[in-house]
């Protein structure tokens, strides 16, 4: 859009504010001090996060979330400045999808469903939750589907040293930071049914872990499904 002022009309607006009286001094005082009062920044008072998910946790869809997952694909989200995040955004939007709570009609138990997406082998959601270091924890849960061959399913762990309060899949940069260590847990090929467990002991310096629920390998358009979601220390090796 093109704006085309005048001549005439901006020496007729000058001749007008020279033609204004001069504030008395006192009002002169009054707007410089609400001036300057607008202009001190006031300080802000500092969000409180909510106290993380720990264990005992238990996730069965039914009520009131007691984890809360994230979408992931692939091992990393691209940096802001990379070129492939918009085809990161891609899969990400397509696997949120194809994702979500499945209802049994009869019963109406639930469970939290997902498949894999094409041109990625691998798709997951994470869970964030906050743990002790030097700690065992037992990790159970239930699992259904039927994968093509090559694909498998399960659940496995990621260790950090602290709880970060990012809500999305973390950068490299992030990980490698952060990062402390792995448990595949469980991984499972064919035809899936039944519960599943695993246990795993965080290192000396973790704080916070990923419940990883994964889905890898050639792609169909058949979901597993994850249910019963238990996370409870079971012994401690701190000295």
């Amino acid at each position: 859009m093109h704006i085309l002022i005048s001549f005439s009309l901006s020496l007729l607006v000058l001749l007008f504010a020279g033609c204004q009286q001069d504030p008395p001094p006192q009002a002169q005082q009054t707007e410089t001090a609400q001036q300057e009062q607008a202009a001190t920044p006031v300080a802000e008072e500092p969000v409180e996060q909510p106290p993380p998910p720990r264990p005992p946790l238990f996730e069965d869809f039914q009520g009131e979330p007691q984890l809360t997952l994230f979408p992931r694909a692939g091992d990393f989200r691209p940096a802001d400045d990379s070129e492939n995040l918009p085809y990161w955004a891609t899969f990400i939007e397509h696997l949120v999808q194809v994702s979500g709570l499945a209802e049994e009609k009869t019963t109406g138990n639930r469970a939290w469903r997902f498949r894999s997406i094409n041109t990625i082998d691998s798709v997951a959601y994470f869970s964030p939750v906050a743990v002790d270091p030097k700690t065992a924890y037992k990790v159970s849960f239930t699992l259904l589907g039927t994968l093509p061959e090559g694909a498998t399913a399960g659940a496995g762990i990621l260790e950090f040293d602290e709880f970060l309060w990012i809500g999305e899949q973390y950068t490299e940069e992030i990980v490698q930071k952060h990062f402390r260590g792995s448990h595949e847990g469980v991984r499972l090929p064919g035809t899936i049914e039944g519960e599943q467990s695993f246990t795993f002991t965080t290192s000396p310096e973790t704080g916070m872990v990923h419940l990883i629920l994964f889905r890898e390998g050639p792609h169909d358009r058949s979901s597993v499904m994850f249910d019963d979601i238990r996370i409870e220390e079971i012994e401690s090796v701190k000295p």
